[in-house]
């Protein structure tokens, strides 16, 4: 254990029974993990899920893009990742670094590879899991011995387990697609060395995920109780970063915190309500959720997150860490509640920001992405943490290597989470897109261009008749012009925002077709937001809740859509002197300096909308005029004006297409049609 990190007597009584423990859990594994008794859902279909269509076709750009060239990435990524041990390069960061980055593309990369039934991927996935057992030391430990030895480990008191705590993640994975027992034994071990004082501490509490997982697997009440003790205990730390505590989860003030942590921390009340049935942990977790999206969330769907939760002034961007972690943890909720409205938050998010984060080819992200994006440089940065740098920039390498490795993530998630299991073991529909599940007894195709369309169809292959459950949801933004049939025989579809369940005896051939009708919505921004009123400060910027403009937005179903400026691309070859020497080894991943080439400054004419079919996708056609509007210091994506100036009577039309497909934008727009 790291010095500075001294053990309790819980923890030093837990030690001698760890191996004895594990061996009994060990034996006592089910073939199959069972759904947490209090979740309503349960995932583990990875490998049973395949994209088709535009999903698919995404997918694949991004094996092709970065996912499947780390050298790209430049270090930690040009490693051997977590089968074998990583050599620490410069003194950036702490030593536990790069095997939270590491920890973040391997999870993306191995779910991709199951996602698309890719070999290469997934056995360069799975060799981390194999590497780290095979090199388990005898009381358990798992990983980098920099990670818990005192002689390597530089840090400090407690975050030694937090990359493991996303390492669990990829073992989990690997174990929802293989069984293989080894996993959730060598996890008991491992969680059994350790005890309420270290289990507190900062972010090493996510390691509840693992908790309550293995102690699903493996039946060994410790690990719960462990669980349950490490958040009873929880306190929020000093510093920028701060916690999610039960305190702070259960009242009504706003949280300024850590964005990553924030998104992390959400789910660990709601997986101890989701083995326990205690209220108050169900409490806890659902008003910490609401909060964040109360005090921070942004239109596109991911909650601001320059390092900090800034409020929900969309001036301010978020951290593209963010966006897989939000939704992460947002499937968890999903699963444990049954609530579609955290469906309906997942491709929100996933649908908009994370794909609006990174080039289309899957060659380049941004580490902080912005609603109206304007210019994307290396000095273009207008967030307060690092203002004027590059990390707005697109581009493979970043100064900070979190984002480039968790970006490899949000779509594979997005896709293990299309289909969940209810208690039964029946189908539930949960997230939409063209794909095909194997349920062993029925393969269902889902055929649909959604989010592009509303209309999705479920056809069955099924060997011989069946009785059993299907579970759809009903998106929350579909009005109550929802439509459902049956072979053709219409049903009742249930409400707006829930989940509807037929039971029937399904037969070959049956298809049941959903129709949710798509509106475009022009949604006014409200005007009251809590600003950063010291925009170039870094972590901890003055925080007040005047009342500033904030414009209008136009949506139809699950997609924000936006306004493609017109750009001008050039490559940036300076090495810049934030990135410490690290460049994409392969010539095809380039930094972008992205200027505009056409104009910008448009404000809504009026809330009128016509809708156009744009190939696969699918364009929005609106009135605009022209007013004084430019970028700051020749550089910078200005604030929405709060009085816009219109600069003739003229009235255009410009086309805006999905959020997601934009590199720069215009999302937020000026209002001259009385919305303001």
């Amino acid at each position: 254990m790291n010095e500075n990190n001294k053990m309790t007597k819980q923890e030093r009584d837990l030690r001698p029974c760890a191996a004895a423990l594990a061996a009994v859990a060990l034996a006592a594994l089910p073939a199959v993990a069972q759904i947490a008794p209090y979740a309503r859902f349960e995932d583990g279909l990875l490998s049973s899920v395949r994209p088709k269509g535009w999903l698919e076709r995404t997918c694949r750009a991004q094996a092709d893009g970065l996912t499947g060239h780390p050298e790209a990435l430049s270090y930690p990524y040009d490693s051997c990742m977590w089968a074998g041990r990583i050599t620490r390069e410069g003194g950036h960061g702490q030593g536990w670094w790069r095997y939270e980055q590491t920890a973040y593309y391997t999870d993306g990369l191995l779910r991709l590879g199951y996602a698309l039934g890719d070999k290469a991927l997934v056995a360069k996935g799975e060799a981390g899991v194999d590497w780290t057992l095979a090199n388990a030391r005898p009381d358990g430990q798992l990983g980098d011995p920099c990670l818990w030895d005192a002689a390597n480990y530089k840090l400090g008191k407690g975050y030694e387990m937090w990359p493991m705590a996303v390492f669990f993640r990829v073992m989990k994975a690997q174990y929802d697609a293989t069984h293989d027992a080894r996993i959730p034994a060598a996890l008991a071990k491992y969680y059994l060395l350790y005890g309420t004082n270290t289990l507190a501490d900062g972010r090493n509490t996510v390691n509840v995920e693992g908790l309550t997982w293995t102690y699903g697997v493996t039946g060994e009440r410790r690990l719960l109780e462990l669980a349950e003790q490490s958040w009873t205990a929880k306190a929020s730390k000093d510093g920028w970063s701060g916690d999610l505590t039960p305190q702070n989860c259960a009242d009504d003030s706003p949280i300024y915190m850590h964005g990553v942590s924030y998104s992390e921390e959400l789910k660990i009340p709601l997986l101890l309500y989701a083995y326990t049935g205690r209220a108050e942990y169900l409490r806890e977790a659902v008003n910490a959720e609401a909060k964040l999206v109360r005090d921070h969330m942004l239109p596109d769907g991911c909650p601001s997150s320059t390092e900090q939760t800034r409020g929900n002034s969309i001036h301010w961007g978020h951290e593209t860490c963010v966006v897989t972690d939000y939704t992460w943890s947002l499937g968890y909720f999903l699963e444990v509640t049954g609530d579609a409205r955290y469906a309906d938050g997942i491709e929100r998010c996933v649908l908009n920001a994370g794909l609006g984060s990174v080039t289309k080819d899957f060659k380049a992200l941004q580490y902080f992405s912005n609603m109206n994006q304007f210019v994307a440089t290396s000095d273009s940065n207008h967030n307060p943490y690092f203002y004027g740098s590059t990390w707005s920039q697109y581009r493979p390498t970043h100064e900070t290597e979190c984002c480039a490795g968790n970006m490899h993530r949000f779509l594979p998630n997005y896709v293990s989470r299309m289909w969940l299991k209810d208690a039964a073991g029946a189908p539930v529909a949960a997230l939409y897109g063209p794909c095909e599940a194997d349920f062993g007894w029925a393969k269902i195709e889902e055929e649909t261009n959604y989010p592009f369309d509303g209309r999705v169809k479920f056809r069955f292959s099924v060997k011989e008749p069946r009785e059993s459950a299907f579970t759809y949801r009903v998106p929350g933004w579909c009005g109550q012009g929802a439509a459902v049939s049956v072979n053709g025989e219409p049903v009742e579809a249930g409400a707006p925002g829930s989940f509807a369940t037929l039971r029937r005896v399904f037969r070959d051939g049956d298809e049941i077709c959903l129709d949710f009708p798509m509106q475009t919505v022009f949604e006014v921004l409200p005007r009251r937001h809590y600003v950063i009123k010291d925009a170039v400060s870094r972590w901890s910027g003055k925080i007040e809740g005047r009342s500033v403009s904030q414009g209008t937005v136009v949506r139809r179903g699950p997609l924000l859509f936006a306004f493609p400026i017109a750009e001008s691309r050039t490559e940036d070859v300076v090495e810049h002197a934030n990135m410490r020497g690290k460049k994409s080894a392969n010539p095809e991943f380039k930094c972008w300096n992205i200027r505009p080439a056409g104009p910008f400054n448009y404000a809504l004419a009026a809330h009128e909308a016509r809708t156009l079919a744009d190939g696969g996708s699918v364009a929005v056609e609106v009135p605009v005029r022209r007013i004084d509007w430019s970028l700051v210091d020749g550089r910078f994506t200005p604030d929405v004006p709060e009085t816009p100036v219109a600069l003739s009577d003229k009235v255009e039309t410009i086309r805006l297409v999905p959020y997601g497909a934009t590199t720069l934008r215009l999302a937020v727009f000026p209002d001259l049609a009385g919305g303001r």
